[in-house]
């Protein structure tokens, strides 16, 4: 009899932290936590596997009072427990963030309902943990720095870029189509994992764009020109300078490389995508490498725990930091 009624406390007190687990995990957005800390950590291995939803996202759209919906993006990232970076300027929203995926669909409701932000470009990707150690959200002056310094006069013939899907470039990457795949992402991303032959333009910062045009006027202007980036924000801007410079079809990578990624895997495609959180990169089927970069100019590491590369481990370079 003693040991039916042990049995029986334990079943009820399992059963109590599974029920916590689920009205902690799926409980509406706003709603408070009764679990405590210590019992949050207890019950930890209950997460299902890549229970956590990722998703970074941009929309350009004018927005004429930054601060009212700065205080308006706060508010609604305050009633769920999402996590990760929010800016917004005058151009529009730039955000990365992750968390439940009942609190990531609250959240881009809201953007919408309330902020106007309803044609978010979005990707997705999946972790078991969240991959970010707070919330930040923030006011900039521009989502992308502008490329510098100022280009010249727009090409009166020069054409609009249009957007191209994965599925579209896949194909024509399969058929062997001649264009050209310009990456414009910065040297240590191309560095990590690219598109099989594609073009890189040697960008530390993407501000320097511009710099480039020396190295852009070579590119073959009668072949199409597809320019990618990790999600695609950078192309909003590079996209339309390079079609200034008299490209004749130019197109840039609608969701750009992680919506490849997510679909088509490896096909075209090496090494592993740099992402802007703790995942570090990924690799081809999107699961997080966690590489180590050198904290000053972000080249890989080997995994012996240092900071610093070589060259930037040398007494000179250290007192830069």
């Amino acid at each position: 009899m003693r040991n039916q009624i042990r049995r029986g406390c334990i079943i009820l007190q399992v059963y109590r932290l599974r029920m916590t687990f689920f009205h902690n995990a799926c409980g509406s957005p706003g709603e408070a936590h009764s679990i405590s800390k210590t019992r949050m950590n207890f019950i930890a291995p209950l997460h299902m596997t890549n229970s956590i939803t990722n998703i970074a996202g941009y929309q350009f759209k004018a927005v004429a009072d930054v601060s009212t919906v700065h205080m308006q993006v706060q508010a609604l990232c305050a009633q769920t427990h999402l996590k990760g970076t929010v800016f917004v300027s005058p151009e529009g929203i730039n955000l990365s963030l992750a968390g439940s995926a009942t609190d990531v669909d609250y959240a881009l409701s809201q953007l919408g309902t309330v902020c106007g932000f309803d044609r978010l470009l979005l990707s997705a990707t999946h972790s078991d943990t969240i991959p970010f150690k707070r919330l930040l959200v923030k006011t900039r002056r521009r989502l992308v720095p502008d490329p510098e310094p100022a280009g010249p006069a727009r090409d009166q013939g020069s054409v609009d870029p249009s957007y191209i899907t994965s599925d579209e470039l896949r194909r024509w990457l399969s058929a062997g189509r001649e264009i050209t795949l310009l990456d414009l992402r910065n040297s240590f991303e191309y560095e990590l994992g690219t598109f099989d032959h594609a073009t890189h333009l040697g960008l530390r910062h993407f501000r320097e764009l511009k710099s480039t045009t020396p190295k852009l006027a070579r590119l073959a202007k009668e072949k199409p020109v597809v320019t990618f980036c990790t999600g695609g924000i950078r192309c909003e801007k590079g996209a339309p300078y390079i079609a200034s410079l008299g490209f004749r079809e130019i197109y840039q990578l609608k969701g750009g490389v992680l919506d490849y990624l997510k679909k088509f895997k490896g096909e075209h495609w090496h090494g592993d995508c740099f992402v802007f959180d703790e995942r570090v990169s990924l690799d081809c089927m999107l699961r997080p490498t966690f590489t180590k970069l050198c904290r000053i100019c972000q080249t890989v590491l080997q995994a012996d725990g240092t900071q610093l590369c070589t060259s930037c481990s040398q007494p000179e370079a250290a007192g830069q930091t």
